[in-house]
């Protein structure tokens, strides 16, 4: 055997040469999504809201920048136009969030179920950056469903589904249209029949009612033929119904309000104090609802409680 190749090896076996350090494992959004092994806590950020760079709600540019951030799945809200289209809006109608007022005459139906898709996206988002002819359509513009499923499709962004109104069945045609697409969702609804409906259709889809306390979980889990995995409860009964759900292998997800709260309280706050705001009040509550079995939240400020849980970015673990 050549002498050097000898040497080389004889030095790698007793750590002489050493080469990169493998890069740590990294769980992806839809994995963590459909299997309750995964070890992260999963961040729906509400209306694409991250809680750092600032765009409108539900605009494309605003998912964009969550998936820059770190977030693993974030809050979409479904609507549907009156020609069918399946649109990202939260209100029933456009006048919070849009320049409705300033474009269409007195008498026009500002409901989004009475818009065509050509109008609900001539309005601009209420937003500085939106004024004058030049603006970013990602950042100004109403988007569909179809328009997000596309700009995310490399990013592994998954999507809380919070489906407002309008025809279900335009919905599941968007994502039947896009193979893998339903794996990357988890839709929400308290009604139990629309659940079962998108079931037959998305088998893939995960599945999340909304319940108000311990025994409703309990007693759904008891009734149903569903294959649901998640559960949408609230902070205060997370103590005694998470061990319940683990034992079922399902995952207690809620709204953390009441911490979202604390950010908002020091937004306009210097970045000591806003650090100071997670150390003291945000990140002491929520490591107690992660340790009382607290699996997903929904919140506003998903970057930087990603940044204080999960330093190296969310799911990846530790070595």
């Amino acid at each position: 055997m050549n002498r050097l190749w000898l040497t080389f090896l004889l030095s790698s076996a007793c750590g002489g040469v050493t080469g990169p350090s493998p890069a740590p494992p990294r769980w992806t959004p839809e994995a963590c999504l459909h299997d309750e092994a995964c070890p992260f806590l999963m961040f729906g950020s509400h209306r694409g809201v991250c809680g750092d760079v600032v765009e409108p709600e539900n605009s494309l540019a605003s998912y964009l920048a969550c998936a820059r951030a770190g977030s693993p799945m974030v809050e979409v809200d479904i609507r549907v136009t009156k020609d069918g289209a399946v649109v990202l809006h939260h209100d029933a109608d456009v006048l919070r969030v849009t320049d409705f007022e300033a474009r269409f005459p007195a008498g026009t139906s500002p409901k989004v179920a009475d818009l065509t898709l050509a109008q609900f996206r001539a309005l601009r988002m209420k937003d500085a950056r939106c004024v004058g002819a030049e603006v970013d359509p990602l950042r100004c513009q109403g988007a569909t469903l179809d328009e997000l499923l596309d700009a995310t499709a490399e990013s592994g962004l998954t999507f809380f589904i919070d489906y407002k109104a309008g025809d279900l069945s335009a919905f599941i045609a968007d994502v039947q249209a896009r193979p893998g697409a339903e794996r990357r969702m988890l839709f929400f609804d308290a009604n139990l029949e629309t659940l079962a409906r998108v079931h037959a259709a998305l088998p893939g889809m995960a599945l999340m009612p909304r319940v108000e306390s311990e025994g409703e979980a309990l007693a759904l889990l008891d009734s149903t033929t569903l294959p649901l995995r998640w559960i949408h409860g609230d902070p205060p009964y997370v103590k005694a119904l998470a061990p319940q759900l683990k034992a079922r292998g399902v995952r207690l997800y809620a709204n953390i309000w009441l911490l979202d709260a604390e950010f908002i309280a020091v937004i306009g706050a210097s970045e000591a104090e806003q650090r100071q705001a997670w150390e003291r009040r945000v990140k002491p509550q929520l490591e107690v609802l992660v340790r009382d079995g607290l699996a997903g939240v929904g919140t506003e400020w998903s970057a930087p409680i990603i940044r204080g849980l999960y330093p190296e970015g969310w799911g990846v673990t530790a070595r």
